[in-house]
């Protein structure tokens, strides 16, 4: 397979790719901390109109999402994981998080 990969050029693709999914965590989570600064703009707006209850709960909530992913966000900065399965696992996690959150803030913007 390592002489498949030297003969067409490929020698660096697997620690390249190793490189990309270690940091492909940090990614997400940026990402992830631009969408809650999304809803927490929208969620304020709507706080300062209407005040009530559930304003300030959605408000709290983005809050402790957003702290959340920041403090997840230097986690990962300090503490790159070594290998593929640590470095998949909160990727996994990442993701699914991206993926709902997207959807709320679609939802939330309607």
């Amino acid at each position: 397979m390592l002489m498949l990969l030297a003969v067409f050029g490929l020698s660096n693709l697997i620690p390249n790719l190793f490189a990309l999914v270690k940091s492909s965590a940090l990614i997400t989570s940026i990402a992830n901390i631009i969408l809650l600064i999304g809803m927490l703009y929208v969620y304020l707006e709507r706080h300062l109109k209407i005040k009530s209850k559930f304003t300030t709960a959605l408000v709290l909530f983005s809050l402790l999402f957003l702290a959340q992913n920041i403090l997840f966000s230097v986690y990962f900065v300090y503490n790159l994981p070594e290998t593929i399965i640590n470095a998949i696992l909160p990727l996994i996690f990442l993701g699914l998080e991206f993926a709902a959150l997207t959807l709320l803030l679609m939802i939330t913007r309607e």
